[in-house]
């Protein structure tokens, strides 16, 4: 999330795909999520039909948790096995920022995120999480699974079909994720991506450290969204389809890393990996799979080629696995303060087990 301009540009080459794992997060109306029957094995997270109706606001000064009460709630609200997160961890002004953030579910069972922001200046008080944080981001609301970084206490509860964290190595083979969403992002800078959180241990609560490693998967941005020439450090062959259909998949990503340095090193709070779309390749809307276990094999062969990692497959545990969308001032500037008005539909996300980029489907999912 946060860029590092000292990044300097390094050369990358792409090894194969090595592994993958499954669950689902999608509109009940889908229902063969959840259920037995043919498919793949998979986890129903959400939304579900038991939060059709309900809705969630967080403002400048309820960054973390929804506004309720006259007050702000600790966390997001859990949803079976998933937490929505409002997660505006860069917003500043505290209660002068006038606006809000909405999540709400509707009947039928899809999520939707409506942001309302006439200011979004960035949050330099000392309190902050990164009062220093030199990039356009003001926030991230995403639907997570895993654990919730530094906040295990009030984590969503884990499935046994991926108990978290798990090492990288024992990850079950075909993780692939899909998702249907649609957004509206007239006036805002933002990207739509998964972010996985690594760690190298086998902590049950774990937080942000050196070593600790952010890995983003954009499918979706605002050009005024991109990281600096400067951070991209090689190109990626990683297998995508949208609608089913597979895409061609040859050098359609750039790779780009802050923070992170030699042997296993990265700065006290973690490194950060960009995995992006080129700009052609992009998807505004429809139903898109990404083969997340390239995104890891990609992740560790960068980490040893570039960086002379060793074994990140035996030193590394995937933590969390939110999907969600990143937003800032409409002109991206680092220091801006200009409006952000958008709004992301997401009918499914689900991780889907043991299946072919083409067939993973929510909807085919299988009790796992």
């Amino acid at each position: 999330m946060v860029p590092d301009k000292r990044a300097k540009r390094v050369q990358n080459r792409r090894y194969g795909p090595i592994l993958l794992v499954a669950l689902c997060i999608l509109a009940p109306v889908l229902a063969a999520c959840g259920q037995g029957g043919a498919g793949h094995p998979g986890v129903s997270l959400l939304p579900d039909s038991a939060a059709g109706g309900r809705g969630w606001d967080w403002t400048a000064r309820c960054q973390f948790g929804p506004y309720a009460h006259k007050a702000c709630k600790t966390s997001g609200p859990v949803l079976g096995v998933a937490q929505l997160n409002g997660d505006e961890w860069n917003l500043g002004g505290g209660a002068t920022t006038a606006g809000s953030l909405g999540m709400s579910v509707s009947s039928p069972g899809a999520l939707a995120v409506q942001g309302d922001f006439p200011s979004t200046p960035p949050c330099t008080q000392s309190t902050c999480l990164a009062p220093s944080a030199y990039t356009w981001v003001r926030g991230y609301p995403n639907v997570l699974y895993g654990i919730n970084l530094c906040h295990k206490a009030t984590s969503p509860p884990e499935s046994k079909t991926l108990p978290l964290p798990m090492q990288v190595r024992a990850i079950p083979s075909d993780l692939i994720g899909t998702t249907t969403y649609s957004s509206h992002t007239g006036q805002v800078t933002y990207d739509i991506a998964y972010d996985l959180w690594l760690n190298p241990s086998a902590t049950k609560a774990p937080c942000r450290t050196d070593g600790t490693l952010e890995v983003m998967v954009w499918t979706d941005y605002d050009l005024k969204a991109l990281l600096p020439g400067s951070m991209e450090v090689g190109t990626a062959s990683i297998p995508f389809s949208t609608g089913g259909v597979v895409r061609p998949d040859k050098q359609a990503w750039s790779i780009y890393a802050s923070n992170v340095f030699t042997n296993g090193q990265t700065a006290p709070w973690g490194g950060a990996i960009w995995v992006v779309l080129n700009a052609a390749d992009t998807i505004g809307k429809g139903t898109v799979s990404v083969d997340l276990s390239s995104v890891l094999s990609a992740v560790g062969a960068l980490l040893q080629h570039n960086y002379g990692w060793s074994e990140f497959r035996k030193r590394y545990w995937l933590d969390s696995i939110p999907f969600g969308m990143e937003f800032g001032p409409q002109d991206g500037a680092v220091t801006g303060t200009g409006t952000s008005y958008f709004s992301l539909k997401l009918s499914a996300y689900c991780l889907s087990v043991r299946t072919t980029l083409s067939q993973a489907a929510c909807g085919s999912l299988q009790q796992g």
